[in-house]
């Protein structure tokens, strides 16, 4: 960091101070010499010209007249000119810009122009300030997790998402450059100040200027010393020499804590031993917690929290002082934000944060130190003083690299990484609504990955779920987004049969049992499906008739500017028509701001009924242009960028003002602070645009008297009256921690897929070869009925094969193959197994033992007659998946949003043990908790397991044999895998089954088309499961082609294109190359071109 030099100073530029010479004379001669010239000239003029004057109308005019007017016009002129200049200097000292006024636009320009080239002049350099907005910062870091600066936050963001496989960094850094936030005050702050308040002499400005010249500012402005400061912009500060001589104090070396942290690492990186972590301890014992209370306990260090670390070298007497630690294994740090942060937990069974791919190395043997990672256990480690270290989940799915053989959860180990139990605290702020439209498009992102992917392949996930992504799933309402969405089309539906056009809506209201609308004017009688409810609001009947989600998607969504700004205090989401509102304006400070502003966008962004609207951000980054999979998102660096795209618009729409075409909402939200010229500039497009729907969201500093008539909420948590909705509302907002792990999860859909390994590579590409058509099969009568109504709509009930069938079945040896009559096939066929293969019984030796069931709705075999069978289900598949959970991890991961009690756990837990009862040798199928952890036995199988090791035979096998154990495989699912419930837990497990019975469906379905196992009712059969598991499999619905090609059915042809095509609307997404271009190849003719 440079330091201060004693007496320098930084070169102005000659064309500057030329300039500013020139501006001082020319203000001198206009202001005082102008004048005295006039004062010596006037007397003159008005002895001569009186008389003229006076008798103008009656007497020629000699030219005395038009002197005196024109003197009274010159004193005019010098009096504006005056005034421009004191108004502009009392301005410049208040930090304030004075918008021109057309009839003293050239006067205040004139002034403007020559005060700002003097200012160079003045000894300070940059001693007067224009107007920006910023709220002030101390050079100073203060303790607790303060609010940073708009940069910081960001930089913090950005380094969480181009980071996405580290939960923190590996040692938390001391604060090296000082920095300082220029302030909005009277006067306006100066390098003088600054220098004078922060470094001790006014004198070392220079200084300043020196270190930061060129510099980009935080609104992008680049820093000159002849310049103007902006309120808000970040200076840095230069290290002055008896800082430098000055050891490192206490103070300057004040460290933030980080999520997965423990004092051990601070203590190491710091003091350069773990061992003098209670000396850390003892620095800030009773240190104010930003959450409430006081640090007291070295167990619970929290992410954000900002530590006091003492010399290394102080009294070494300090390090023997020992800090309380229960029993040496210590605990994660919580969101200290959370209301549960205070609590205690247990030690066991505390997350760190998921999300992390690799596991980091194990670190070598020191002293443990109270830890904010989860602990591993006596068995999993050597000797009691190796300090703990996170390991990866060995619960994970996927098979080894070259293994032949499925992974299958080890049970011999617990799952420290998927300890990252969460709740429904981590989502203070995000509503229900907005937490339903982020897992949608987030989903949508994984349909498309799965469609991207090449057979065999598996998309990119992360090997544990987010804790975002759980608390999301948990906290989500999709019913209600749907119900709103529903109501709203069917409405607009019914406006349009009559032609009656919209009534202006305010907002909307979505409580637990219905959803309700507020229109403009509160005397409008409701509108169907609506009815009257009380203080104006329409409310939805409980039997009120809506379209259905394909007629709904088919009428343009009424309001597309609806979005949710908070919840009432009962709870209620409210939301606000932004069009109708106009402008609405967020006051806080700069991060407060951008918490509201970002969750606007983003629920905005990504809810079903704003498909129809242009979206421009300012200071939200581009983040959410790329990453979102609908393109409605535009980012613009700054207003002026907007305002200039609001004037293309109003050029448009009056180059087309004949079009019958309705513009597209446009909706501005910003978080950077405005400039308040570009504000007014602003303000002025959008008076011009009144006819266009046009809404902006803009922080409330310097933008509030450009539009005197907006509505202005707080950025803060607490209630507050809405006059827009006419109701008390708790602002939304999402948290920079909450918004760089939603685009981590985004970024991780963007990645390639990974490639197919063992026999997954065998799994059959599509091929353009296509069997000649042939009339229909008359074998079954599952042919006919699949022309008119389709796979997805087709379920056979189970045929018993016949008494001949095994006999004949034995007699072919190697060759047998169900035939086309047999639907359900026998498992433990003939067939020889493929060397290198595990059979399918690997997972357990014990055919009695239960089994967990996840292909279709989770169940688990024994415990039918529970009248808790449901939740215990729920749980033996957590335990199955997850071995080595703890209480608190198990408790939040049953329910996210609330999680269970440890006294309901261990009834369920109790239940379950019981009836899931022992094996022969009286060993449990649920044994007691080892080391605080809790896992199913080895010997408890899986049906998922079960299809992966047949799936994976049959594979290996090839077409001739290996087609019976991929039925077998199939017939094991019984509907979309994990159905019934939320089990966020398993969204990676979920992405790879959709796959892998995605890839075996369409090997079933293509082996079956052609060679000596051809059989098309089996290949629609298989085609009929995958689309009843994932409808969205586009390459299913290729082979339904196929199918209906081989057989000759034309009109099965129709039915698949048209499904297809109903899905994609659903989605809001155009048909693969490759499906078009098989759709052509089926339907060449031009009686068919229409189907395209």
């Amino acid at each position: 960091m440079p330091s201060v030099p004693q007496r320098s100073c930084v070169p102005r530029r000659a064309g500057a101070v030329v300039r500013a010479v020139v501006s001082l004379v020319v203000l001198a001669a206009a202001v005082v010499g102008l004048p005295v010239g006039l004062a010596a000239g006037t007397p003159l003029v008005w002895a001569g010209g009186r008389d003229a004057l006076t008798h103008l109308l009656s007497r020629p005019d000699t030219g005395a007249a038009a002197l005196v007017v024109l003197l009274a016009v010159a004193w005019l002129a010098w009096a504006q000119f005056t005034l421009s200049v004191l108004v502009e200097i009392v301005a410049q000292v208040r930090g304030r810009v004075v918008r021109p006024r057309w009839s003293l636009a050239l006067s205040q320009r004139a002034a403007a122009t020559l005060i700002g080239s003097i200012v160079v002049l003045l000894p300070t350099g940059t001693a007067l300030a224009a107007p920006a907005s910023a709220h002030a910062a101390s050079a100073h870091p203060t303790p607790g997790p303060s609010r940073a600066p708009a940069p910081q936050a960001a930089a913090t963001a950005a380094t969480r998402v181009s980071q996405p496989d580290h939960k923190a960094v590996d040692a938390v850094r001391p604060q090296a450059q000082r920095t300082y936030t220029v302030r909005e005050v009277r006067p306006a702050e100066s390098l003088w100040g600054i220098a004078e308040k922060e470094l001790g002499s006014g004198e070392l400005w220079t200084a300043i200027a020196e270190l930061n010249e060129g510099r980009a500012m935080p609104d992008g402005a680049i820093f000159h010393a002849e310049g103007f400061l902006q309120p808000g912009w970040v200076l840095r500060l230069p290290q002055t020499a008896h800082q430098r001589d000055q050891p490192r104090s206490d103070a300057a070396r004040s460290v933030v804590v980080h999520e997965g942290q423990t004092l051990s690492d601070i203590a190491e990186q710091q003091l350069g031993d773990a061992a003098q972590y209670p000396r850390i301890f003892e620095a800030n014992r009773n240190a104010p917690l930003a959450g409430g209370g006081r640090f007291t306990n070295p167990d619970l260090i929290y992410p954000g929290q900002q530590l006091t670390v003492p010399s290394p070298t102080g009294d070494a007497a300090d390090s023997a002082q020992p800090a309380p630690s229960p029993g040496g294994l210590h605990r994660p740090a919580p969101d200290q934000n959370s209301p549960g942060a205070h609590r205690d937990r247990d030690p066991q069974t505390l997350p760190h944060s998921g999300g992390n791919a690799s596991p980091r190395p194990q670190q070598p043997n020191r002293p443990v130190g109270p830890s904010s990672a989860a602990p591993t256990h006596p068995e999993d480690t050597a000797p009691p003083t190796t300090r703990p270290s996170p390991t990866a989940a060995p619960g994970s799915s996927r098979p080894a690299t070259g293994s032949a053989s499925p992974s299958v959860p080890d049970a011999s180990k617990p799952s420290h990484q998927a300890s990252n139990g969460i709740g429904a605290q981590q989502l203070v702020g995000i509503g229900a609504l907005l937490a339903a439209t982020l897992t949608g498009g987030l989903g949508l992102k994984r349909v498309l990955q799965r469609r991207r992917r090449k057979v065999g392949e598996t998309i990119a996930m992360p090997e544990e779920a987010s804790t975002l992504e759980q608390a999301l799933t948990a906290a989500a309402a999709p019913g209600s987004v749907q119900l709103l969405d529903s109501a709203a089309r069917t409405l607009h539906h019914h406006l349009r049969e009559k032609g009656t056009p919209l009534p202006a809506l305010r907002g909307a209201r979505v409580t637990g049992r219905t959803v309700e609308l507020l229109p403009d004017d509160p005397s409008t009688p409701p509108l169907p499906p609506f009815a009257a409810g009380a203080e104006g609001w329409w409310t939805l009947p409980e039997d009120a008739q809506l379209l259905d989600a394909d007629q709904a998607r088919e009428v343009p969504a009424p309001w597309p500017g609806l979005v949710t700004i908070g919840s009432d205090p009962d709870g209620d989401l409210l939301l606000v028509n932004l069009p109708q509102t106009r402008t609405l304006l967020i006051e806080g400070t700069d991060a407060d701001v951008r918490r509201v502003v970002r969750a606007i966008a983003m629920e905005a962004a990504t809810c079903s009924w704003s498909d129809r609207t242009e979206i421009l951000t300012v200071g939200l980054g581009e983040e959410l242009s790329t990453l979102l999979p609908h393109g409605r998102v535009r980012a613009v660096p700054h207003l002026r960028a907007a305002t200039r795209d609001l004037g293309e618009i109003l050029l448009e729409q009056h180059q087309a003002a004949d079009s019958e075409a309705e513009p597209l909402p446009w909706l501005l939200i910003c978080a950077a602070q405005a400039e308040e010229q570009a504000a007014w500039d602003l303000a002025d497009a959008v008076a011009s645009a009144r006819g266009l729907p046009v809404a902006l969201v803009l922080p409330a500093a310097h933008t509030a008297a450009c539009f005197p008539e907006a509505d202005v909420l707080q950025a803060n948590a607490t209630p507050q009256p809405c006059s827009a909705l006419s109701s008390d509302v708790v602002i939304q907002h999402v948290t920079d921690e909450d918004y760089a792990q939603f685009i981590t999860d985004l970024r991780t859909a963007e990645e390639p897929a990974r490639p197919a390994e063992g026999p997954w590579r065998n799994v059959p590409e599509p091929t353009d070869d296509l069997e000649p058509d042939e009339p229909l099969g008359s074998a079954t009568p599952f042919a006919a009925i699949a022309a008119s109504a389709g796979p997805a709509t087709v379920h056979l009930l189970p045929v018993q094969p016949p008494a001949d069938h095994a006999a004949a079945q034995e007699a072919n040896g190697d060759e047998g193959r169900a035939p086309a009559t047999v639907v359900t096939l026998r498992k433990n066929s003939d067939v020889d197994e493929p060397a290198g293969v595990v059979a399918a019984s690997a997972g357990s030796a014990d055919p009695d033992a239960p089994q967990v069931q996840v292909l279709g709705p989770v169940a688990m075999t024994g415990i039918d007659a529970s009248g808790h069978g449901a939740k215990l289900a729920s749980l033996a598949a957590l335990l199955y998946f997850k071995p080595g959970r703890g209480t608190e991890a198990l408790c939040q991961a049953m329910d996210p949003a609330s999680p269970w009690s440890k006294a309901t756990l261990q009834s369920r837990m109790s239940e379950l043990r019981s009836r899931l009862g022992a094996d022969a040798k009286g060993d449990l199928y649920f044994p007691r908790a080892v080391n605080a952890t809790y896992r199913l036995s080895r010997a408890v199988r899986c049906d998922w397991v079960d299809f992966q090791h047949l799936a994976e035979q049959g594979l290996a096998l090839g077409p001739q044999r290996g087609l019976v154990k991929l039925e077998e495989a199939l017939d094991l699912v019984q509907g979309r895998p994990f159905e019934g419930g939320d089990h966020a837990w398993a969204a990676p497990l979920l992405q790879e089954m959709l796959t892998r019975i995605t890839d075996v469906a369409h090997t079933i379905a293509t082996w079956r088309l052609g060679g000596q196992s051809k059989d098309l009712d089996a290949a629609r059969r298989a085609i009929t499961v995958g689309l009843d598991v994932d409808d969205t499999a586009e390459l299913l619905y290729q082979g339904w082609m196929r199918i209906e090609h081989a057989a000759g059915n034309r009109a099965g042809i129709h039915k698949a294109v048209e499904k297809l095509q109903v899905v994609n609307r659903r989605l809001d997404v155009s048909m693969l190359p490759a499906s078009e271009a098989l759709i052509e190849k089926l339907l060449a003719s031009p009686a068919h071109a229409e189907v395209m």
